[in-house]
């Protein structure tokens, strides 16, 4: 009886043990015993729940953060469409610390964005002024494909542009400064770059601004002789309705010779586009620096110009101050011109002239419903 009672414990023991041993092997499964083990199984249960509920927790939190729990097997199983679908939902949530971890995480897998989705990410934190966040996006364009990255001029007109926009003129332009110099082939990019930090520094009003801009567009056009950003900060401020950048526009004509002379050769086209935005203020004060300079054939041609459009919108008044104007500097227009300005002006004398149809009031009138 004895000897049959301690065999039955040694199997219990045995089977105790196993059971322990699955338990942690195998902690998902589940525990099931009838045998009276209540310290041993209570401790193995709780011990269980823990676990799963850690695990539960932890996968919940990942999918809230979006980062993958660095798991580069679920990263590189998704093709570049969700990959850009992802990125995109994050910008859309504000969710800028989300991006940088998953950008990283595509930088540590060697995982190959799509050209757009990286223009894309490039755009967006440019334009809001994150340069520390197009910092990290080049970073990644150097780790994953550094022939493109060279090739586009290391990125950095991103980061110009999000320093500028930032409000760090001096320093975005001065990125933008050093690529020209180093990168010779994007040049023409770089100027188009220019032009847009351009228009939007006179845009937002910035009066430190536009005066770190007159300084860089005179270095590009003294140093490589690129006139075109002088040009296009001089037309600017020439077309701006602020007095302050009608002013700095005059300085720069008075400061630069050669830009004085391109715009004494486009002073026409410069008319004809500022009266298709019906600017006709900007055209009077062409005509007034053209004048000041004693550019007397340039005055003339751009005379014309505004005299036919008064003449097509009829505007007699204006006409007739042209016309004063010409007598008093002793120039002509063409022939042409004023026999249209005739004819306009006999045609509004005949329209006064002819009688209106009299008006004969309607009697009884009801209405009826």
């Amino acid at each position: 009886m004895n000897i049959t009672r301690l065999h039955m414990t040694k199997q219990l023991l045995r089977y105790a043990v196993l059971v322990k041993n699955v338990q942690r092997m195998i902690p998902n499964s589940d525990y099931y015993s009838t045998m009276t083990l209540d310290a041993f199984a209570n401790e193995i249960f709780e011990r269980h729940k823990t676990v799963k509920f850690q695990r539960s927790d932890l996968a919940e939190a990942n999918i809230q953060r979006c980062t993958y729990t660095s798991d580069k097997t679920n990263l590189s199983s998704m093709s570049s469409v969700d990959l850009e679908n992802k990125f995109m939902e994050l910008i859309e949530r504000n969710r800028d610390r989300d991006v940088a971890e998953l950008l990283n995480q595509c930088k540590e897998c060697k995982k190959l964005l799509t050209y757009a989705t990286v223009k894309k990410l490039f755009r967006h934190y440019s334009m809001h002024g994150r340069p520390e966040k197009v910092a990290v996006i080049q970073e990644y364009c150097l780790t994953i494909d550094p022939v493109a990255y060279r090739r586009n001029g290391e990125f950095q007109h991103y980061l110009a542009k999000a320093e500028c926009i930032r409000g760090n003129s001096d320093k975005g332009l001065s990125i933008l400064k050093s690529c020209y110099k180093k990168y010779n082939s994007l040049r023409s990019f770089y100027r188009i770059i220019f032009r847009e930090l351009i228009q939007d520094s006179v845009l937002n009003r910035s009066e430190a601004s536009l005066v770190i801009f007159k300084k860089y567009v005179l270095e590009f056009s003294d140093e490589w002789s690129d006139h075109y950003p002088l040009v296009c900060f001089w037309h600017i401020c020439w077309a701006s309705n602020w007095f302050s950048d009608q002013m700095l526009g005059d300085e720069l004509l008075e400061t630069s010779d050669v830009l004085l002379g391109i715009v004494c050769e486009k002073a026409t086209a410069f008319s004809i586009m500022a009266l298709k935005d019906f600017n006709e203020d900007a055209v009077v004060r062409l005509l007034q620096t053209l004048l000041k300079y004693d550019l007397m054939t340039e005055y003339v041609a751009v005379l014309q110009v505004l005299f036919n459009y008064k003449l097509r919108n009829r505007d007699i008044r204006g006409c007739a101050e042209i016309i004063r104007n010409c007598e008093v500097l002793g120039v002509t227009l063409p022939s042409n011109q004023q026999g249209r300005y005739i004819k306009m002006l006999i045609d509004d004398k005949s329209q006064k002239w002819t009688k209106e149809p009299t008006k004969t009031p309607f009697k009884d009138f009801k209405l009826k419903f």
